[in-house]
């Protein structure tokens, strides 16, 4: 009889943790899904990852966005990648602004703007995005968009975008 009982409580309760179980990737939420994205690429599997990026975009999440727009941008379909830097700048997303920094400053789709350019890095770095400080650190290095060649700058930027690039990483496991 107790054997009985214990069992009667038992088999609803392990069917209980069962679906469980199966619905917590349902209950994943966005940033889970961009972790899960960014692994799918990294393991190759570059279409999984769009699937889940694009879904991730249609529901307004701006890390999916800019990360959508640089696979888009690395495809030359500037048109759709500017839609989505866009998308993810105005919601002051760094890596989105960084993304439309650079079609600002190759001309990709926009006119080439120079000052636009350097104004969203700078806001990508105020964000700490790894992007922004790169791009800071490659126009002090160089003298591109208005700034003056500035190697110790340039030195300052990189060890900026290091830092902030290690722990974007440390983020994504």
């Amino acid at each position: 009889m107790r054997t009985s009982r214990l069992h009667s409580f038992i088999a609803p309760c392990v069917a209980a943790l069962v679906s469980l179980a199966a619905a917590l990737p349902a209950l994943a939420g966005p940033r889970e899904d961009l972790r899960a994205a960014e692994q799918s690429i990294r393991g190759g599997d570059v279409v999984t990852a769009i699937v889940a990026l694009r879904k991730l975009s249609e529901e307004n999440y701006a890390p999916a966005q800019a990360r959508l727009a640089d696979l888009q941008f690395s495809a030359e379909n500037y048109e759709e990648a500017l839609e989505l830097y866009r998308k993810a700048a105005q919601q002051g997303d760094g890596h989105g602004q960084w993304g439309l920094g650079r079609m600002h400053a190759e001309g990709a789709k926009v006119p080439r703007d120079p000052a636009q350019a350097l104004q969203l890095y700078r806001q990508a770095a105020e964000k700490n995005a790894w992007q922004g400080f790169d791009a800071l650190a490659r126009a002090y290095r160089s003298g591109d968009l208005g700034l003056t060649k500035d190697l110790t700058e340039a030195e300052a930027m990189d060890k900026r975008a290091q830092a902030a690039r290690e722990a974007a990483e440390k983020d994504l496991k």
